[in-house]
């Protein structure tokens, strides 16, 4: 780990990042002094700036006679700032009046639609992308309820109540020539014998029965039934990273884009996050996929007790504004962890 920086240094580092954010350009010392006001004259900031160049916070393109912040020196603004949501975003005051709607109203069972409808606002308010991630079914968890439901000719909506009080729905087209009202029976069969059992027990037996409806079922089935592990995933304003800067080379765009479709991939990141609790942050390089690394990742999990039941996150460039995207999730972070804690019986992961 560092030493930590002098006053000075601070001061100045600080300044560099925040110029660069505004300016999404390097910074020269006479910027920086013309934009914050430092108490240091062009000369010394330069020496500073050479300091923390050496020491690996900043970096020297050579077309430029500025620095820009390298993802260390992100790592220490962010690690040594404090930050005010009310400063920050003007529209806090409308996002806690909405959040004190919708989650009044709202019940966790709806947790997908309800994080979908706070992170669209909050996409909106800080401009940049909003995830939001529900993990898919566990083998641990148990069912409480499930049913099949007819929806036309050929569709059917399968709902999956869980104990970790996770709701999973899931609408499937069935093939020419099915037998839906014997696959809504299995489900009702399943329903009615299979409460606080395992899923993965449910599972087990669920193959067996699959083989006697035949191969043509078999990828239905596991659809309705939830047997394969499938995140559900919803982007707001991904939109947004073609109007910035560092996404106007289009194989970078494109290598965004693509991570955006991987929802196994980005399963696995929000999953290893959760250890963490509270909000994390992922700067560039500390991201684990090549096409997120010159963005900036931050996540709040949603728990039930001990179980994780989805995460919320805030996609941006590097360069993000931190004062006021880490307020808004740690504010959101408090808000919707306290909605759920208050409305659903605390679990703890099963044992297998």
């Amino acid at each position: 780990m560092s030493e930590p920086l002098d006053e000075r240094s601070w001061t100045v580092l600080s300044a560099t990042v925040n110029g660069y954010i505004r300016m999404a350009a390097p910074v020269g010392s006479r910027v920086v002094n013309r934009l914050f006001g430092l108490s240091y004259s062009p000369a010394t900031i330069r020496n500073v700036m050479a300091d923390l160049e050496e020491e690996g916070y900043l970096t020297h393109p050579h077309t430029s006679a500025g620095r820009i912040p390298t993802a260390k020196g992100f790592r220490y603004f962010v690690d040594n700032s404090s930050f005010s949501m009310q400063e920050t975003l003007p529209e806090s005051a409308s996002l806690s009046s909405f959040l004190d709607v919708i989650l009044d109203e709202s019940s966790p069972l709806d947790l997908v639609d309800v994080l979908s409808s706070v992170m669209n606002l909050v996409a909106r308010l800080t401009n940049y992308t909003a995830i939001v991630l529900e993990p898919g079914t566990r083998n641990e968890e148990k069912l409480l309820s499930f049913e099949l439901i007819p929806v036309g000719e050929r569709h059917i909506l399968a709902i999956l109540v869980t104990d970790s009080g996770a709701v999973y729905k899931r609408t499937v087209l069935l093939p020419e020539g099915s037998r839906t009202k014997e696959i809504v029976f299995l489900g009702d069969s399943l329903n009615a014998s299979s409460r606080n059992v395992q899923l993965s027990e449910i599972r087990e037996k669920l193959f067996d029965e699959m083989e006697l409806l035949g191969e043509a079922y078999r990828e239905t089935l596991q659809q309705l039934f939830f047997l394969n592990r499938m995140p559900e995933m919803k982007l707001f304003r991904a939109s947004r990273f073609a109007e910035m800067p560092e996404f106007s080379d289009s194989s970078i765009l494109h290598s965004l884009m693509e991570v955006f479709e991987e929802k196994m991939a980005l399963l696995e990141i929000f999953e290893d996050l959760v250890r963490h609790g509270g909000v994390s942050v992922q700067i560039g390089s500390e991201n684990p996929i090549p096409g997120l690394k010159p963005c900036t990742l931050v996540s709040v999990p949603l728990l039930n007790g001990e179980v994780w039941l989805g995460s919320v996150g805030l996609v941006g460039p590097v360069r993000m504004q931190y004062d006021q995207v880490i307020p808004v999730m740690q504010y959101l972070s408090v808000r919707l962890n306290d909605w759920i804690q208050n409305t659903l019986p605390s679990q703890s992961p099963s044992t297998t």
